[in-house]
C-alpha cells in the first residue's frame, strides 16, 4: 500500500468493512443522469471501489475510466465491463501517482474524497482540477456524518467551499437536498465547474 493512499482499501473489501457502499445507484447520480446534467462524455470515476455507477455510465454511452488502488475493486469493474462487452477502462493505481493522457470532460466522485484522510484533501483537490478540462464538471457527494473519525470523513460544506474555491472552481447558486445514506448518515450532492 502506498503511503499516500493511507488506508488499506483491499483489506477493507476482504473484511467486509466497506460500510459506505450502496447496493444500488446513488439517488444523486440518478437525478443528475435523468435531468441530463450528467450527459455522455469522457468521464473519470476516481476511487470507484465496487460501485455500480461506472457500469451504468458505460451502458449509457459514456467513455468511462475508473481508477482504484484495490485489486478486487478493479477486477470487479473489469468483469462488469467485459460481461456486457463495454469499452471502458479500469486501472489499478495510486491516485496520487496516476495521471491521464488527456483531461476529462467530467469527474464523478461518489466516495473518494470522503474516504481520504483530510490531510490529503488539498493534494487530491489539485489533482481533480488537473484531471478536468477547463469548464469541465465535477459531480461530487460530500459526506455529512459529523463524526470525528473515518472513513468516511465528514465533509463540512464551509471547508469544502474553501477547498474547492475560486478562482479554480465555481459553485452552483443553490445546493440540492441532502441524500440519506443507508448507513444512517447523509451526502450533500454538488456540481462544481472547473475554471
Amino acid at each position: 500500500m502506498s503511503e499516500t493512499q493511507a488506508i488499506d482499501w483491499e483489506g477493507r473489501y476482504r473484511e467486509g468493512t466497506a460500510g459506505w457502499e450502496r447496493h444500488g445507484l446513488n439517488p444523486a447520480f440518478l437525478s443528475w443522469r435523468d435531468s441530463g446534467s450528467l450527459a455522455p462524455c469522457r468521464i473519470l470515476v476516481p476511487g470507484s471501489g465496487r460501485s455500480l455507477e461506472p457500469l451504468a455510465l458505460a451502458e449509457a454511452g459514456f467513455d468511462v475510466t475508473v481508477v482504484d488502488s484495490a485489486p478486487s475493486a478493479i477486477a470487479m469493474q473489469r468483469a462488469h465491463f467485459a460481461r456486457l462487452k463495454l469499452s471502458a477502462r479500469a486501472e489499478q493505481a495510486d491516485l496520487f501517482a496516476w495521471d491521464p493522457d488527456a483531461p476529462f470532460d467530467s469527474i464523478y466522485d461518489q466516495t473518494c474524497l470522503c474516504a481520504l484522510p483530510p490531510g490529503l484533501w488539498p493534494s487530491y483537490a489539485r489533482r481533480l482540477h488537473r484531471w478536468l478540462r477547463p469548464e469541465g464538471t465535477l459531480f461530487i457527494l460530500f459526506m455529512q456524518n459529523d463524526r470525528p473519525n473515518g472513513p468516511p470523513f465528514h465533509c463540512d460544506i464551509g471547508a469544502m467551499r474553501r477547498l474547492f474555491a475560486s478562482p479554480a472552481w465555481a459553485w452552483p447558486d443553490a445546493m440540492p437536498a441532502r441524500i440519506e445514506h443507508p448507513s444512517g448518515v447523509a451526502e450533500q450532492p454538488a456540481v462544481l465547474r472547473r475554471l
